[in-house]
């Protein structure tokens, strides 16, 4: 079964002057999003590059793409992503460019969008996927708008963010309040969403952002470990070689040999 182009969150970030932010390298397996630079620049990080993004970018970052923020100590910095659907057929890793012509136009858009998340009703659904669909069609066009299943929004947001947060402490009660359910019932209901509990989901995702650094970067297994949440790089080695059959160490080097083959 097939469902229209969903939007799950909205996220604002404002980076005053005199201070920086920095989004670790992180993916979204599920869900793609919607970055708007509304004011300022921001360095998007990717696994191979990285781009200044001035304000008025609009670019859409499709699932499984590795990526990071680095917002800077200059001048302030505003922008805003959407954690939206996308359609199977386009997962094919590359990012969509696009300067809005009307950022007057743009900014009353995605208020509009948020105003229709917040109603959370089967009308405001359609009306949202029709102003989706402006945003779509700006850069993929018609023929690239997203049908496919997905998980539902409340989940989406919780694997959104557990998965830009992976490197911060692991707290079931948290993440369960912030569902708005007991710790049971939330345990239950992400299972059978997602086939791992949160604690599984979450080391899943450790271990992910762990081998691409491991294979993209040249920083060293203590820094992995404290980029990927542990204490120390004896915590790190023993979770990593559990997880993968093979320390960190072994895991870089065997990567750089077949690469020379």
């Amino acid at each position: 079964m097939t469902r229209a182009v969903e939007l799950h969150a909205i996220e604002s970030i404002t980076v005053r002057t005199g201070h920086a932010l920095h989004v670790p390298l992180h993916r979204h397996q599920q869900m793609a999003e919607w970055l708007w630079v509304e004011s300022g620049e921001l360095e998007l990080m990717l696994t191979s590059e990285r781009l200044t993004l001035s304000a008025g970018t609009l670019v859409l970052i499709p699932p499984g793409t590795w990526c990071g923020l680095s917002f800077s100590s200059g001048s302030e910095q505003r922008c805003k992503k959407l954690l939206v659907t996308h359609p199977a057929h386009s997962r094919t890793g590359q990012l969509h460019f696009s300067d809005a012509a009307h950022p007057g136009f743009l900014a009353s858009l995605i208020e509009e969008l948020r105003r229709e998340l917040q109603k959370n009703s089967p009308a405001s659904s359609k009306q949202a996927q029709l102003l989706l669909g402006w945003l779509y069609g700006a850069t993929l066009g018609p023929a690239d708008q997203p049908h496919q299943h997905t998980p539902s929004s409340h989940i989406g947001r919780i694997l959104h963010h557990m998965e830009e947060t992976c490197h911060l402490p692991f707290s079931l009660d948290a993440i369960a309040a912030e569902a708005g359910l007991s710790k049971f019932h939330f345990s239950r209901h992400f299972k059978e969403m997602v086939g791992q509990t949160p604690l599984q989901f979450a080391i899943s995702c450790r271990m992910d952002r762990a081998r691409q650094l491991l294979l993209d970067t040249e920083e060293t297994v203590p820094d992995i470990a404290g980029l990927c949440g542990y204490k120390s790089a004896t915590q790190f080695h023993a979770a990593f070689t559990r997880h993968a059959g093979i320390t960190p160490k072994r895991f870089r080097q065997q990567q750089y040999v077949e690469a020379d083959r």
